[in-house]
This record gives structure tokens, sequence and C-alpha cells, in this order.
């Protein structure tokens, strides 16, 4: 899974702002086989914890850095609060 989430970050310029609900919207369109693989039996609001910890250990390698959290549209269409992050390189 982080080497996909991976991919979908290297695909957003450098230096703009996306957050976890856009990461999670990119996966279900373009890698859904693998968001649902990687879903392990548990509910939506931990796998969605979870691929927010796998951008967060992203950061430590410097791809990007959180700057706090967006409130955006979840993916049952209704809005939530979720991490933040920049894309640095």
């Amino acid at each position: 899974m982080k080497e996909i989430i991976k991919s979908i970050i290297g695909k957003i310029p450098s230096g703009m702002i996306f957050d976890t609900h856009t990461i999670i919207e990119c996966l279900l369109q373009e890698n859904s086989d693998a968001y649902l693989n990687n879903y392990n039996d548990t509910n939506t609001e931990l796998y969605h914890s979870y691929i927010s910890q796998v951008i967060s250990d992203i950061e430590k390698e410097k791809l990007v850095e959180r700057i706090g959290d967006s409130w955006s549209l979840t993916i049952h269409k209704t809005f939530g609060k979720c991490a933040c992050w920049k894309k640095v390189t």
C-alpha cells in the first residue's frame, strides 16, 4: 500500500496541499483492488486512519509535510476532519 500511495503523491505537483481524503479518493479511482485487498476486515474510519498513518510514514522520507487538518468530503459524501499535507518534492 505504501508504494501505491507514494506513486499517487508522486503525481501531485511540488508545493501543492492535499488531504488524506484526496489520497483515499485516488486509491478508489485508480487502485480499487489494492484499496479493497488491504481493508483487513476493519471499519472504514479505522482503515482510513491507517491510510493517514501510511502518509505519515512517508513524511519521514521528506516527500510530504503535515500542515494541520482539513474539513473535506469523505467517500460517504459527508464532510469530516482529516490530516492535511503539503507535497515537498
